[in-house]
Formats: structure tokens, sequence, C-alpha cells
């Protein structure tokens, strides 16, 4: 009876070491299969990544493997500076060869002289945003409207030596704009220019803007896009002319010889 115990006990103790035994093999493959996983590049690389740095690794991706030919253009326009941001925006546009228009404000030209004519050397569509940027002074009279945007050419010229007639109203042309004050700008010679895809910039994080171009910038032919000189902006840059460019867009700066499109002309 003893020796079948003791026969018992020995095989009991032999399974169980086997079993140990598996279960560390076990551990170790499933353990170096684990840390393989997280030391794997592609997951730090997700898991360090954020939603816009993704979307533009993806179609960077795109844009150097495919031989796209142009059939549409766009026209990135920057509102509401020159300011603090300018020379990041210039150096961005000019890594990725493209060109861009600036609608400026009287006083931010005056404070930022330097960022407003590298603009206008470096090629980049010039415009004009108000004085006041305040509809309430920009409308008290169709001629106060006129007085506004002729002081933003003679600021702009006093510092290029150069002239233009592009202009952005502040909101819009419409429904802001009285008639009085749109017929006597373009009786002058303004150049009134509006937008088909606002990104909202002005509101929105990095991932929302390069979103909102996603989504939004699709099945026009002429694509004219809002964009202000923010921090959000300057971050999400990169990724907008990516976009543009794989969906087939060339980029292309504003220029006087181009009908001008807004909503009262009606050609956005």
């Amino acid at each position: 009876m003893k020796a079948n115990f003791k026969g018992n006990s020995k095989l009991i103790f032999i399974s169980l070491l086997i079993m140990v035994l598996c279960s560390l093999v076990l551990k170790k493959i499933f353990l170096k299969e684990d840390v393989s996983y997280y030391n794997n590049e592609i997951y730090r690389t997700i898991k360090t990544r954020t939603i816009t740095e993704i979307i533009n690794q993806d179609l960077e991706s795109s844009v150097k493997s495919s031989n796209i030919t142009y059939d549409k253009v766009a026209y990135i326009t920057i509102d509401d500076g020159p300011s603090k941001f300018t020379n990041q925006i210039l150096d961005i546009l000019d890594k990725n060869d493209v060109k861009a228009t600036f609608f400026m404000i009287n006083r931010n030209m005056n404070t930022y002289k330097d960022e407003v004519k590298r603009i206008q050397q470096e090629g980049h569509g010039a415009g004009f945003h108000s004085v006041s940027h305040d509809v309430k002074t920009l409308y008290k009279t169709p001629q106060s409207t006129l007085e506004e945007f002729s002081i933003c050419r003679n600021t702009f010229e006093e510092i290029t030596d150069e002239t233009s007639n592009l202009i952005r109203i502040p909101y819009g042309s419409k429904p802001n704009t009285p008639e009085e004050s749109y017929k006597i700008l373009v009786e002058n010679g303004f150049l009134v220019w509006d937008w088909n895809l606002d990104t909202e910039d002005w509101k929105s994080t990095t991932d929302n803007i390069v979103s909102n171009v996603l989504l939004n910038g699709r099945n026009k032919d002429e694509l004219v896009l809002l964009v202000h000189e923010k921090e959000q902006t300057v971050e999400a840059l990169d990724g907008i002319i990516m976009i543009l460019k794989e969906r087939g867009y060339k980029i292309l700066p504003i220029t006087e010889e181009k009908e001008a499109m807004n909503f009262w002309n009606k050609n956005l």
C-alpha cells in the first residue's frame, strides 16, 4: 500500500513539474511576442502620433509614390495678418513650393513691415482686409468703406513700392455688405474675393482643420480656402497642402488677372 502511494506521489510530482515547465516556456514565448509587439515600430508610431500626423504621413507617401497631373486649382487665402506667425507660414509655403494669398489688416502691415516685404518679394498674392475690421465702422457710409481699403493700398505701396487691388471684406461680402458699399469698391477697381471652403480654423484644433479640408474640400475644380494667422493653422498647413496636392490641385496665388470670385458674382 505504501509502495503504491509512493508511486502515485511520484507520478503526481512529475506531472506537476511538467506543467510548471510548460507554463514557464509558454509564458516566455508569449512574453517575447508581447514585448516584440510593443517594441514594434508601427505600434510605437501609432501610439505617439496625432491624427494629423497620421494623415500627413499617409498623404505624403501617396504624393511621393504617384505621378500627379494637376487639373484643378486651389487658392490658399490667409486673413488677419501679418502677425508673429507670418514668417512660419512663409517658411512652410516655401518648403512645399507653393504660393498663397494674404489679406492684410492695415495696422498689422505697419507693425510687421518686413513680413509684408517678404510676402511681396516671394511672389505671394497680397491683398487687404480693411482698417477697422468692424462692420459698423466699415459700412458707416459707402465712402468710409472705400476709404478703409484705399488706406490699406497706400500703406502697402509705401512699404513695398508695389500696389494691389485685391481685397477681402471682413466676414465676407454677403450678407453684411450693403450694396452701395460693394458697388463703390468695384467701381474703384477693387477685386473682392470670398471663399468656398471655410476651415473655421479660428475656433478649431489642428486636427479639426485638417479634417475639415479632407471632408469639405472635394468636388470643386476651383477651391478658395479661408484660413487665418493662428498657431493651430500653422500646425495644420503642411497637412492642408498635402491634401490639395494629393487630390490633384495646383496651388496658386491670386492675381489681378483672375476674375474675382465672390458671393455677389455667384461664381463660388
